[in-house]
């Protein structure tokens, strides 16, 4: 029979499936290359990754699903797992288990087991299981699972391929048998019966049940699974989920995961046996009966384990001697700071040499060539000839009358110039020169530390200190890489586990100092006022950030789950991978943010064109002055730092340049003045792009409620100092100084 014929004409869906770091992501590089779309599962924003193969003729789908320590609904991940299986129904689930840390991924193969879904396990990582000392008997592992097991090592692309093929027969084996060996009892495959008794007792093997063995539980638990398992007989489920694990996911208290199967809620006479179960289960062990579930799992995991699994060395490895020392606090918090130092350090020097190169490039070739295409390169020579001239003979404020008398005769040019180069050409500038130097190396450097192994003890170290202010040991990295560029740190929260973590630490992000910040903090406050003012701003930040992490960890609903992380492997990253998930990543970034940055910088464009920088100087006068103490030139500086912050302070220069003929922040600010400016602008609203990620990544509502919250802190803490300031010093040059600005701003 074709094999075409035999999948309906559609290509063949394979799901990878696996606990984290077991090479997933390795692995689904190798079968799909870079060509893979990356993309949120509906309704949620945990990243799942698709891709296309071809083996012999066939066409494959490859999901790579988030990874997961059990089937179930606790966590974001897991629920998308869950949901994608059971609503997408693949032919096949290729199980990558890590040889190295056989125990830990069994425990979730054993919950795959119960799906009516062929199943291939790909025994990843095998070479750095025998350099443990480790040695897995896949063929005996195949035959206590009955479903086929091939040793990998994805890293060298060793039997990838074959695992693919071994999936691709699996299924067509399974479809050439018909659907009537198969139902929802006894499911796909060559799966055998096995059990274990009480826990701490010998584990007995059952004689085989057809072609395959089903999981069973210590007679207690056993028991109760059963009971509801009758219970959830009469439910159509589909074809992929069993009433079995239906009880399952019941017993461990998990109703959204069994709602999401059954398409509804339980009814309730239902939920009430389910309750009774669970609580007679609880009431006689004396545990939780999700601690309860879990403890049988790894039980039978771990049997297995040792059946299968011979150590040849007892010595302790490279790996355990690293940790020992990286994994001490007197040690390890030392050198992660230095990793930290130098992970910040390739962000923010790599991506300023790639922003000053990328800019330069474009004020050299791009927009001279595209102005001398639209016909404004001599429109401007003849403007500033007659501007020179005027000049000369009746002063400066005559040339500008002259010259925007003079740009009234070109207004095609003038306005191609506006939105072509000032709006179009400035945002595909600013995010080419601006977002993509931060983004590629920090994407670079995060990659880096995922396959090296080194992310999950960073997690480990911090987490003590950041549990102090609601938060987890992973947040740290989306922390660390904000100070180069918030994009991709609020990107990065894909790490963290619970949506109330994610949504906390992106708050924290749009306010900690970003590259473009730090130049507007030092440019403007260090540089004008001096180093006390720029490191003031610094302590107000830092102490913003954690009141305000305290703050959200108590106010934002939902639940904090206690880190549970594996240590992987130390590994020697390939280049190949790298460049991978740097390259996928940051053309994702670039579909979002791309867009928004265009547009902002096109409206922006629109209020130069039509001259409404005036009437906004009018509207917000009496509020700059009276709330902040600020000059009203600066408000139209703020909605220039929405595209890029450090557009702020470069258009206050080019304003009061214009208006006032100054271009010296110190001849009509003081330094108090230009440090709550630098204040203000370091914390209202996230730039263009950062707010475009947030609300991919989350929804509009938490994006603009991320805006609304620094808008008003930047006002309240920003009209605090100035009010406290002139509590204590009440003859203060300040309201005297900004009156005279702003009178000399508006009769201009």
């Amino acid at each position: 029979m074709d094999r075409e014929a035999t999948l309906g004409g559609r290509a063949l869906k394979v799901f990878l499936v696996g606990v984290p770091n077991v090479g997933k992501s390795v692995f689904f590089n190798r079968l799909t290359g870079v060509n893979a779309i990356v993309s949120n599962y509906p309704g949620t924003t945990v990243e799942v990754t698709r891709g296309l193969a071809s083996l012999n003729g066939t066409k494959v789908e490859v999901t790579d699903l988030p990874g997961t320590y059990s089937l179930g609904c606790l966590s974001e991940d897991q629920e998308v797992t869950v949901r994608a299986i059971i609503k997408e129904k693949p032919d096949v689930i290729v199980n990558v288990a890590d040889a190295s840390r056989l125990e830990q991924s069994l425990a979730l193969t054993i919950q795959l087991l119960e799906l009516n879904v062929p199943i291939v396990m790909a025994l990843n990582q095998v070479d750095f299981a025998k350099k443990r000392g480790l040695n897995v008997n896949h063929e005996a592992l195949s035959e206590l699972l009955g479903i086929p097991v091939i040793p990998t090592v994805a890293t060298k692309g060793i039997n990838v391929r074959e695992v693919l093929e071994v999936a691709i027969k699996s299924t067509l084996e399974a479809r050439r048998g018909g659907e009537a060996g198969h139902t929802v009892e006894s499911g796909y495959g060559r799966r055998r019966r096995f059990r274990h008794g009480q826990l701490g007792r010998e584990i007995a093997i059952l004689p085989r049940l057809g072609h395959r063995r089903r999981v069973e539980y210590s007679s207690l638990v056993e028991s109760r699974v059963r009971k509801l398992e009758r219970a959830f007989a009469g439910y159509l489920v589909g074809s992929v989920v069993t009433p079995r694990i239906l009880a399952e996911w019941a017993l461990e208290g998990d109703a959204k995961a069994v709602e999401a199967a059954i398409g509804g809620s339980l009814p309730g006479w239902l939920a009430a046996e389910i309750d009774a179960v669970r609580r007679e289960l609880e009431w006689t062990l004396g545990e939780n009966s999700s601690v309860v579930m879990a403890k049988e799992r790894f039980a039978l995991a771990g049997w297995i384990t040792r059946q299968v699994m011979r150590r040849e060395r007892t010595k302790a490895t490279l790996q355990e001697k690293l940790d020992n020392f990286l994994l001490s606090y007197q040690t390890g918090f030392p050198i992660l700071v230095l990793i930290l130092m130098g992970m910040f350090a390739l962000v923010f020097l790599g991506g300023g040499v790639l922003e000053r190169g990328i800019a330069g490039f474009f004020e050299s070739y791009v927009t001279p060539l595209v102005e001398w295409l639209i016909g404004y390169t001599w429109v401007e020579l003849v403007m500033k000839a007659v501007s020179s001239s005027a000049s000369q003979f009746y002063g400066d404020i005559v040339a500008r009358v002259v010259e925007l008398m003079a740009g009234q005769f070109f207004p095609i040019q003038t306005l191609a110039k506006y939105f072509v180069v000032d709006g179009l050409l400035t945002g595909i500038e600013a995010a080419l020169s601006v977002a993509l130097p931060y983004v590629v190396t920090f994407y670079l450097a995060l990659a880096l530390l995922e396959d090296t192994g080194y992310l999950s003890r960073i997690a480990y170290l911090t987490d003590l200190v950041l549990h102090k202010f609601g938060l987890h040991g992973k947040s740290i990295i989306p922390l660390v890489s904000a100070l180069g560029c918030n994009v991709p740190a609020i990107m990065s929260t894909r790490i963290l586990e619970s949506r109330k973590q994610r949504v906390i630490v992106t708050f924290l992000i749009t306010l900690l100092p970003c590259s473009a910040r730090t130049a507007v903090i030092l440019g403007a406050a260090g540089y004008y006022g001096g180093l006390q003012y720029a490191l003031a701003i610094y302590f107000v930040i830092i102490g913003l950030v954690a009141l305000l992490s305290i703050v959200l960890s108590k106010v934002i609903p939902g639940e904090s789950p206690s880190m549970l992380m594996e240590m992987p492997p130390y590994r020697v990253p390939t280049w190949s991978s790298l460049f991978s998930k740097t390259w996928i990543r940051t053309r994702e970034f670039f579909k979002v943010a791309l867009p928004f940055i265009v547009a902002g910088s096109l409206l922006l464009a629109l209020l130069e064109a039509f001259n409404l920088v005036t009437p906004v100087l009018y509207a917000s006068a009496g509020f700059m002055s009276d709330v902040l103490g600020l000059p009203s030139i600066t408000s139209v500086t703020l909605m220039y730092g929405l595209l890029r912050k450090e557009m702020a302070i470069e258009t206050l220069l080019v304003i009061s340049n214009l208006k006032l003929g100054v271009s010296e922040l110190s001849l009509f600010m003081t330094p108090m003045q230009i440090f709550i400016y630098a204040l203000v602008v370091a914390l209202y609203f996230p730039c263009v792009a950062t707010f475009a990620v947030i609300a991919r990544e989350f929804n509009l509502k938490t994006a603009l409620l991320v805006s609304l919250t620094t808008i008003i802190s930047a006002i309240l803490i920003g009209a605090g100092v100035y009010h406290v300031y002139l509590a204590i010093s009440p003859l203060a040059p300040e309201p005297l100084i900004t009156l005279l600005v702003n009178w000399w701003t508006l009769t201009s």
